[in-house]
């Protein structure tokens, strides 16, 4: 998975893996079929980490968690590789159609994830799905801030705002 979050799901070549998993080449087409078929394993493995952790992040925070996570989006987005499943919709979108549906049922997933721990936090008649929309919105934009070198402490401002909007404390 590191791999491809690292070089990015088109770039990663089978030999790039070999030296990520340390794998011999006919282990890992024994194990994982082919280089696509182990991107779309990394992809769901993905979904499903982070699934776990936004879970337990709203278990812990409640609906302080929207605000945790766009704080988080702005400071670090994975060391500037930003989010796996976003690359990947954009790398796969016209290159590997079956890659690029793996990739779009992992976001899915993690978008019900959310999804499902806000509607166990926000209060009666609220808008759990409009909230988890724009919260993954607010990430997408404060990723691309921080891939674009802005300034940090514009792109704290930037998720506070967002975090007031959306979960006002």
């Amino acid at each position: 998975m590191q791999a491809f979050w690292d070089d990015g799901l088109m770039a990663t070549s089978v030999d790039d893996l070999l030296r990520a998993s340390g794998l011999a080449r006919s282990a890992l087409y024994n194990r994982f079929g082919s280089r696509e078929q182990l991107a779309r394993l990394a992809l769901q493995r993905y979904a499903e980490r982070q699934g776990a952790g936004i879970r337990e992040l709203f278990a812990r925070r409640g609906l302080g968690a929207v605000r945790d996570m766009l704080l988080e989006a702005a400071l670090d987005n994975a060391g500037g590789r930003g989010c796996l499943l976003v690359n990947a919709l954009h790398q796969l979108r016209a290159a590997d159609a079956a890659s690029a549906a793996s990739a779009r049922r992992a976001f899915a997933a993690l978008a019900q994830a959310l999804r499902d721990a806000i509607a166990q936090v926000v209060p009666a008649g609220q808008d759990a799905e409009g909230l988890c929309a724009a919260t993954m919105a607010a990430i997408a934009g404060l990723r691309t801030l921080q891939r674009a070198a802005v300034a940090l402490p514009l792109r704290r401002a930037a998720a506070e705002r967002f975090a007031d909007m959306l979960a006002p404390v």
